[in-house]
């Protein structure tokens, strides 16, 4: 179900609670730094695209120059920039690179039908919330990889 305009591998990474929270105001209801260092080293593989939010969240920690933020801006630092998901999609596929799509909920949701991988980091514990990872079909996918890590349990999913 990949794009056909998108060449490169497009990667959905997350961290979330067992029922699916990614957010909760302006960031996420936990801290688990081993957690985040681990998400960190695996978007600087490749070029991230994200919503604006989540870049303005994440972005400090990232480099701009191989991160495309989705927003209607023209300008947003020295990231890269793109209207739309798919347009944000085919402008990191130009690297040639693995692209992760690395939030928020709205871009995961439209992100989701494209993917060809996911990377979930599924946190210990319940958090109260107000963003989600969207709902997904688990038919349509399989673990790859499963690792149980101090305070969350990662899966790496393989779309079918």
């Amino acid at each position: 179900m990949s794009n056909p305009s998108v060449t490169a591998p497009v990667v959905l990474i997350a961290a979330m609670s067992h029922d699916r929270v990614i957010g909760s105001k302006s960031g996420m209801p936990w801290s688990l730094p081993e957690e985040y260092d681990r998400y960190l080293a695996t978007v600087r593989q490749g070029v991230v695209v994200m919503g604006r939010k989540s870049y303005e969240i994440f972005g400090a920690d990232l480099d701009p120059h191989r991160c495309v933020v989705v927003t209607h801006r023209e300008k947003w630092g020295s990231a890269c920039v793109a209207p739309s998901v798919e347009g944000a999609l085919r402008q990191a596929a130009v690297t040639g690179e693995t692209i992760f799509v690395a939030g928020g909920a709205s871009v995961y949701q439209q992100a989701l039908p494209l993917a060809d991988r996911m990377y979930l980091s599924v946190i210990d514990g319940d958090f109260q919330g107000d963003t989600w990872f969207p709902a997904f079909d688990p038919a349509d996918w399989r673990i790859e990889r499963q690792e149980r890590q101090a305070g969350y349990s990662f899966f790496d999913y393989r779309r079918v």
